[in-house]
């Protein structure tokens, strides 16, 4: 790299041999022509990410499109739930509708993916305090739990049937589903590599119909 920004973060940096290895790894990629024009903050952060983490690196370099999502300005700051959920509705319905529920998985697992990326670049680059990270780590595992069950929910009710249940009168009633976070996930503190403990419940026992009975 030419520019000398990079040669200082990097000898700055907790592991200046990884960083320089994999920033000249992603400066081998389309992207490269546009590190040249990095500000010194955008620098630090992936010297910072590449120091901190080889398997995030490598996903990067895998997928150098993504540098966008690592935009300085735009990383400073926490994504919503509310937003992560509106980015996944705008996707997931075309992918319903047209039942392609594996490219549905797959996209949603680079979704998760990405946005690891991005929380960890943050946290990393101490852009965010552990209050901010596990919370935001907490709201990326909700939104792609419930689109799992949105996902699922289709295909098991389209190769079974909705499911139902009768109430003391004898009338039929749609059986409600949800999945509840537990542990860490519920308290909205999951770490990197935190188990997610979930329950699953529902109304009542009945019985699945392809038309309501």
């Amino acid at each position: 790299m030419k520019n000398a920004l990079w040669t200082k973060a990097i000898k700055a940096g907790a592991d200046p041999q990884r960083a320089r290895r994999f920033v000249e790894l992603l400066a081998a990629t389309p992207a490269g022509t546009a590190l040249e024009k990095y500000s010194a903050d955008q620098i630090h952060l992936l010297v910072a990410l590449f120091s901190g983490s080889q398997a995030l690196s490598e996903l990067l370099v895998a997928n150098p499109d993504w540098l966008t999502t690592l935009d300085i300005e735009r990383i400073r700051h926490s994504r919503r739930e509310q937003g992560l959920r509106g980015e996944v509705r705008g996707w997931l319905e075309s992918r319903l509708v047209e039942r392609d529920y594996t490219g549905a998985l797959a996209q949603l697992r680079r979704f998760k993916q990405r946005e690891m990326l991005r929380i960890a670049a943050r946290d990393l680059a101490r852009l965010a305090d552990v209050v901010a990270i596990t919370r935001e780590i907490s709201d990326v595992a909700d939104v792609c739990l419930d689109t799992v069950w949105q996902i699922c929910r289709q295909q098991f009710t389209e190769r079974f049937g909705q499911p139902y249940h009768q109430d003391a009168d004898g009338r039929w009633h749609s059986t409600e589903f949800c999945v509840l976070g537990m542990g860490k996930l519920g308290g909205q503190e999951l770490n990197y590599s935190s188990d997610v403990d979930v329950l699953f419940v529902y109304g009542d026992e009945g019985q699945v119909f392809k038309e309501p009975p």
